[in-house]
This record gives structure tokens, C-alpha cells and sequence, in this order.
């Protein structure tokens, strides 16, 4: 037995053998690039379709609405659900890769659509949940009964307004997750980048 390795030198062999360096192709930065625009257009096309729904729901609340404030509620929900509408379409699109471009180019370019797309989910609070906060409390505001601002109306609230903050702060994690998972793969273009 005083023959066989020890685990510790086995691990320093391991360590200290070469690392091969993979290199990507134009194609397949190609190919990451063609999948990442798709996946970005898909979700466009969700958000701008779960848009135009909300927006249909809030006019038609405007119209048959109840009371006052909660249609005012609605309109402000509208203008917020448009406003982040529009900032998703020109802030969150994503840009084809140019044909003409060689690998360190089409490296660079389809990081910088890794970033654009990074910043954008870190920054969804500001962007996309801040702009319908003041409709849906107007709203809530709105379906309180109007014998004035009575704390015992305040737990028949509370169920809903725990839902927002619920619905809100999963919309955020999911994008923060989506964001972390981006810094990786730009890390990872990063690792190739430096490579010879």
C-alpha cells in the first residue's frame, strides 16, 4: 500500500494536465446569436399580446366601470401598460446578426445584445412594474365603499393588495433570474474573448 498514490496528488496530476481551449466558430456564434434573437422576439410577442389584452380589460372596465376612480384607475393602468409597451419595443428588441461580420465582430455584437438585454431585466422595476403602480392604487383606492376611508374596510383590501406585491415581486425574480443567467453566458464570451 505504500506504493499507490496519495488523493492529494492525484488531484495536483489532474489540475496540472493542459486545458484544451475551445474556440467558437462563426457558426456557432451564429447559431447562439439566431436562437437568442428568437427567444427574445417570443417573448416581445408575449408581452405586447398580454398588453393588448390588459388593455382591452381596462377599457372595457372604463366603460362599464362602477365608480369614477376606478375608471380613472383603469385609464392610468392603460397609459402605464402602453408606456411599458412601448419601452419593450424600443429598448428590448433584439437586433440580427450582420452576415458580413467575421467571428471576433459577430463575437462582440452578439455580446452586446447579451448586455443590452441584461440591463433591461435588472432595471424592471423602474421600466415595467413602476409605471402601473399608481393605476392599480387608484383602482384599490376606488373599490373601497365611499362611506369614507374606514380602517375596517382596510382587511377586505388586503387579500388583493397582497396579491399585487406577490405578482410584483415574481415578475422581479424572474427577471433578475433571467439577468443572472445572462451575466454568466457574458462572462462566458468574456473566458473567449481573451483566449488566443
Amino acid at each position: 500500500m505504500a506504493n499507490e498514490p496519495r488523493l492529494d496528488d492525484l488531484r495536483n496530476i489532474w489540475r496540472q494536465q493542459p486545458v484544451e481551449d475551445t474556440v467558437m466558430t462563426l457558426e456557432q456564434i451564429r447559431d447562439r446569436a439566431v436562437r437568442f434573437e428568437r427567444r427574445i422576439n417570443r417573448r416581445n410577442m408575449r408581452e405586447y399580446i398580454g398588453g393588448m389584452l390588459a388593455v382591452a380589460a381596462f377599457t372595457f372596465q372604463i366603460w362599464k366601470g362602477p365608480d369614477l376612480l376606478m375608471r380613472i384607475g383603469a385609464g392610468m393602468l392603460i397609459a402605464g401598460v402602453l408606456l411599458v409597451m412601448w419601452r419593450l419595443h424600443q429598448y428590448g428588441g433584439a437586433s440580427p446578426l450582420p452576415e458580413e461580420m467575421g467571428v471576433s465582430s459577430s463575437l462582440a455584437f452578439h455580446r452586446r445584445q447579451l448586455v443590452r438585454q441584461r440591463d433591461l431585466l435588472r432595471s424592471v422595476f423602474r421600466w415595467y412594474l413602476a409605471p402601473l403602480i399608481p393605476g392599480l392604487l387608484v383602482s384599490v383606492i376606488g373599490a373601497l365603499p365611499r362611506r369614507g376611508l374606514e380602517l375596517r374596510y382596510l382587511p377586505r383590501m388586503t387579500p388583493f393588495l397582497v396579491l399585487f406585491v406577490a405578482a410584483f415581486w415574481w415578475i422581479w425574480w424572474i427577471n433578475k433570474r433571467a439577468a443572472d443567467r445572462l451575466e454568466r453566458q457574458i462572462a462566458e464570451l468574456d473566458q473567449m474573448g481573451r483566449r488566443p
